[in-house]
């Protein structure tokens, strides 16, 4: 292969999971990505394009996605093949703990003399823990935003010089000590670190490598594409490890940065010249004042866009900023967390908004023309009992009476997470929200991505629910809300069986694993029956991802390109 000046490589949550059986269950229904989380970050895409300005080579490979869509593709002959200078692992969410860090040590092998480098919120936060401990890792870039440090580090490296004045780098000397530089570098300006996807159609180009480059495994079947509209957040979600109290306490961010509104236009722009695909705007453009959310929506609709567009909302959208919206495009959608149907579970979690509220926003969405909207319920809450997960649920009911049954309301409930997020309120102070921690080190949860079943990923129980609790309630809840879907006509009936027999499936194998871990103490044993299992976790999930089609957003019946990515496609040879 060519070789580059940087790969990025993205790894799946568990490297073996192909021959591991493990019960993923429903902690990652809620996202586009499979339950090996092979979506990689949208800063691969800015740390590519910044690095590519600034006269270095880099690539993206998304070694998730490979594994994914070729059960024979050898991860390890692949790596040694690969031919770069410097490599690099994302480490945002905790679930990539395990497969990053384990693949890092597979090209160190074969790449000994390579450094490597670390970086997201995650690695982040154990980066003390992970440079002692982890001698795979060479470097780990602190902070939200690392193009620049980066570059800096490169120019080093390259230069033949030891770092010792880079930018929020945490890294091991040449004698091995470790040395934690000074994380000066939160920048407030972002304009000129954007998501530039015309320069990932150039290493598509380059590399005449399509599946390395996607987002996802089923990108190409239905692309959605994304826009990060700050970095950092003036909200204090309790689970959060993207809060303000996170982003003031361990990465150093005040406040919300936004890019100028006539960048962010420009940016999806672009991804509207490429993609006839949903665009979704993450984080509420409220964040930014009113003068500059305006801007955004202004410039959105001279776009004059036919892709859909997707606004998160983090409070209560009053009726003129509604009429904002929908003037904005003609296809828009709404993304709403409440979390809990209760109030008083709400604004414990940091949700500034009661039902009444929500319900009103919901309705006036409906009359403007929304084309759907998006309700996640969540399981394992501070103040939530049992009963009142599944009272969630007999409140949606209750919203889809109100609302006549609309079939563009769309409900979903999963678990909170699979780990408390680390710089969280919850994660820091879970005592005080009525929690219990778990897992307190890096190696304890990465060591806890290896259990059979996601139950016992869990990092926490609470003064209401246990584990096994979380996990009861989250089934009952995801077979009931399956449930009322079809009754209202959301689902068609045979799609519902078929998400519901998974559910069923997927519930049975999780107690098959718990009876496994009660009568086996043989370790050996208890593996070989793990694998006699692995035919039914398959199906349970292959059934259960169904769910996953409900995340889309209508007006696409697959995939829409435009010419220039047809014009890829047909140079490929893949059209």
């Amino acid at each position: 292969m060519p070789g580059v000046d940087l790969v990025l490589l993205h790894a799946p949550s568990v490297y073996d999971f192909r021959e591991r059986p493990t019960m993923y269950g429903p902690i990652s229904d809620v996202v586009p990505s499979t339950p090996v989380f092979e979506m990689y970050p949208l800063g691969f895409v800015s740390m590519v394009g910044y690095l590519e300005q600034n006269g270095y080579k880099a690539r993206i490979i998304n070694l998730a996605v490979k594994m994914l869509k070729n059960p024979r593709f050898d991860v390890e002959a692949f790596i040694k093949k690969l031919d770069a200078k410097v490599y690099g692992f994302d480490l945002h969410w905790l679930a990539q703990a395990a497969g990053s860090l384990d693949i890092a040590e597979i090209v160190k092998k074969h790449h000994p003399d390579a450094p490597i480098l670390l970086g997201g919120l995650s690695a982040s936060y154990f980066h003390d823990e992970i440079i002692e401990h982890f001698p795979q890792i060479d470097y780990i870039l602190r902070g939200d935003t690392t193009e620049k440090p980066l570059l800096d580090l490169m120019n080093h490296i390259f230069a033949g010089k030891e770092p010792e004045n880079v930018e929020n780098l945490t890294w091991r000397t040449k004698d091995g000590r470790k040395k934690v530089n000074p994380m000066t570098f939160v920048p407030t300006d972002m304009d000129d670190l954007w998501v530039d996807y015309s320069e990932v159609m150039k290493l598509v180009l380059r590399h005449r490598d399509l599946e390395s480059t996607l987002p996802y495994e089923s990108f190409m079947d239905y692309p959605f594409t994304a826009v990060l509209t700050c970095k950092g957040c003036a909200y204090n979600c309790i689970t959060c490890g993207g809060s303000c109290y996170a982003f003031k306490n361990f990465f150093y961010r005040n406040g919300p940065a936004h890019k100028s509104a006539d960048k962010l236009v420009e940016e999806i722009s672009v991804i509207s010249d490429y993609f006839k695909a949903p665009i979704f705007l993450i984080g509420d453009l409220r964040q930014g004042g009113k003068k500059w959310a305006e801007a955004v929506l202004d410039g959105i609709k001279e776009l004059d866009l036919d892709n859909t567009v997707t606004f998160e909302v983090f409070d209560m959208v009053p009726i003129d900023w509604m009429k904002k919206i929908a003037s904005s495009t003609p296809n828009w959608t709404l993304e709403i967390s409440p979390e809990s149907h209760d109030d008083a579970i709400r604004k414990i979690m940091g949700k500034p908004y009661t039902t009444a509220q929500m319900e009103e926003t919901i309705k006036n969405a409906l009359d403007l023309g929304t084309t759907k909207i998006d309700l996640y319920f969540m399981v394992g809450l501070s103040g939530q009992s049992y009963q009142s997960a599944l009272d969630s649920v007999d409140y949606t009911r209750h919203l889809y009476k109100k609302m006549e049954n609309n079939n563009k309301i769309f409900a979903f409930t999963a678990p909170m997470a699979p780990f408390l997020d680390p710089g969280s309120m919850i994660y820091e102070n879970p005592e005080k929200y009525g929690f219990t921690k778990l897992y307190y080190t890096f190696r304890e949860h990465k060591e806890a991505l290896y259990q059979p079943s996601w139950k016992l990923y869990l990092s926490y129980h609470t003064d209401w629910m246990t584990r096994d609790d979380v996990a009861e309630a989250t089934y009952e809840a995801m077979i009931r809300m399956n449930q009322l879907k079809m009754d209202v006509g959301i689902t068609s009936k045979s799609h519902g069986e078929k998400v519901n027999y998974g559910l069923n499936m997927a519930r049975d194998v999780m107690h098959s694993i718990d009876d496994i871990i009660a009568t086996t103490n043989d370790e050996a044993e208890r593996q070989r029956k793990y694998l006699e299992l692995k035919h039914e976790i398959d199906e349970a999930m292959r059934s259960t991802v169904l769910a996953k089609r409900e995340l889309r957003m209508p007006g696409l019946a697959g995939i829409r390109i435009t010419g220039a990515f047809k014009y890829l496609l047909k140079y490929l040879g893949l059209s």
